[in-house]
């Protein structure tokens, strides 16, 4: 969306992820970190936790990842944990489908079918908080008004399933990236284990070499003319986000994993002044990059400091695999 229609809906959800509106959340966020590791709750995903033992081999992204930014959010939503099965289906069809480009049939049949049984899935919550409001962000869609108007249940499911599906794989993706490159040179782990105040810059860093979403598409609204190439309006453009955080003419050694480098200011890499494209950039920025922040925070100060000792398992590899969400396939490692 462009103009006042997308300022106005921004303006929605915009204080749940900013100042105090964050801060709220905090504590949601270090609960749902415990509750995976150290089995707080009945539930069967949670209970997988059990191997969260020191000396034991786990995949870090599957058995983690993967979990923790999905509970965080159903949790915002209010939705219930037991259904992270139903989630994480969803949102996988709907990342492979935007990956795609139209070009699989079947991968396009499979990400129009996750809309419908979410949305279906949605109907009865919707029509449940216009009843009984509580302090959610679906609440806070259903009731909001601005300028006298309210947001309809397609709005609302429409916002539900963005926030959803951005605010899960992306965030599980860059942990599990940055625990590849902390690892995979051991020292960088043991540096950001005994020295928290290098934990910004690891997490900076990885959303610069390595971002989980690689390059966005955007529809040319009007005529252009860029680099001497015409581009008319109606093309579809791909913006190589990936590309441009390696730009050599704006970073040194830039194909180099380095979370001490000075020509990236690392305190501004979650703001809209970011001097990398992780989170886009301009009145698009990334609505949930404070989060996403706090969530990698969280639980790499939590991992760390339980685990101390953790290494790459032995004999395995991390293999990258992914072109519009990149990131290792999966991160084996022993605790």
């Amino acid at each position: 969306m462009d103009g006042t229609e997308h300022t106005r809906k921004r303006a929605l959800v915009t204080p749940y992820f900013r100042g105090k509106g964050l801060e709220s959340w905090m504590s949601v966020i270090a609960r749902n970190a415990a509750a995976i590791l150290d089995q707080v709750t009945e539930n069967a995903a949670h209970r997988l936790a059990k191997r969260f033992e020191r000396g034991q081999t786990i995949d870090l992204l599957g058995d983690f990842g993967y979990y923790l930014p999905v509970y965080v959010i159903s949790d915002m939503l209010g939705l219930p944990h037991e259904d992270f099965g139903k989630f994480f289906a969803w949102y996988t069809a709907h990342t492979n489908f935007s990956a795609a480009f139209g070009t699989d049939p079947e991968i396009d049949r499979l990400g129009r079918q996750a809309t419908a049984e979410l949305w279906d899935y949605l109907t009865p919550v919707i029509a449940d908080r216009r009843r009984n409001p509580g302090t959610d962000l679906i609440s806070a869609l259903v009731t909001a008004e601005i300028q006298g108007e309210m947001l309809d249940d397609i709005e609302v499911k429409t916002h539900t399933t963005q926030l959803l599906n951005a605010g899960s794989e992306t965030t599980g993706k860059t942990l599990a990236s940055m625990f590849t490159h902390l690892l995979s040179r051991r020292e960088l782990y043991t540096r950001v284990r005994d020295d928290r105040s290098q934990v910004t810059n690891a997490i900076s860093e990885t959303l610069r070499f390595t971002p989980p979403s690689q390059l966005n598409s955007r529809k040319v609204t009007e005529d252009v003319e860029l680099h001497g190439t015409r581009i008319p309006a109606g093309s579809l453009v791909l913006l190589l986000i990936a590309s441009a955080n390696r730009d050599e003419r704006r970073y040194d050694h830039a194909d180099e994993f380095d979370p001490d480098r000075t020509d990236l200011n690392h305190e501004k890499a979650f703001a809209n002044s970011s001097e990398h494209f992780a989170f886009g950039g301009g009145r698009h920025f990334c609505l949930g990059a404070m989060l996403a922040k706090s969530q990698l925070e969280v639980a790499t100060n939590m991992l760390t400091e339980r685990f101390p000792d953790m290494r790459l398992a032995d004999g395995f590899t991390p293999a990258w695999k992914g072109i519009k969400m990149r990131s290792v396939d999966k991160l084996l490692v022993t605790l």
